[in-house]
């Protein structure tokens, strides 16, 4: 067997000028043209009404698959959200059911002594905020 290749002339990619890939493609397309004539199972109307048809249900098929996604998807997040209630909600039963039986207070003493709190708080920050007004404030640096 032969391993010369030195005696090949091949040409390269920078020697090939674009008139060959675009007669080179024109004859791909002439050739394909020619056997799609030679070798069809039918006429070209009743080949696109095949084709069309299948593309059509190929639509069709795709059209609801991605309803029935979307179905999905909106079941989906409707339960989440109505699991989000519900832990809610039970989370509210149990912090008041806990809150009732820890508290040592009843209600309307707990209730006061917050207003009391309260009251004393907004009196510190009213005064602090007074002496704040008062006092002279120091000059700031240049």
């Amino acid at each position: 067997m032969r391993t010369d290749f030195e005696q090949f002339d091949l040409d390269t990619a920078e020697d090939a000028g674009s008139g060959g890939i675009l007669g080179m493609a024109l004859l791909a397309l002439a050739v394909g043209a020619g056997a799609a004539l030679l070798f069809a199972p039918a006429e070209g109307a009743r080949t696109r009404q095949l084709v069309g048809g299948g593309l059509r249900e190929i639509r069709g098929g795709a059209e609801g698959a991605v309803r029935r996604v979307q179905r999905e998807l909106s079941r989906r997040e409707e339960r989440r959200r109505r699991q989000r209630r519900v832990s809610a909600l039970m989370g509210l039963a149990v912090g008041a059911g806990l809150a009732a039986l820890l508290v040592p207070e009843s209600g309307p003493d707990t209730r006061r002594r917050l207003v009391e709190a309260l009251k004393h708080r907004a009196d510190e920050a009213r005064e602090s905020a007074e002496r704040v007004v008062r006092e002279p404030q120091p000059e700031p640096a240049a």
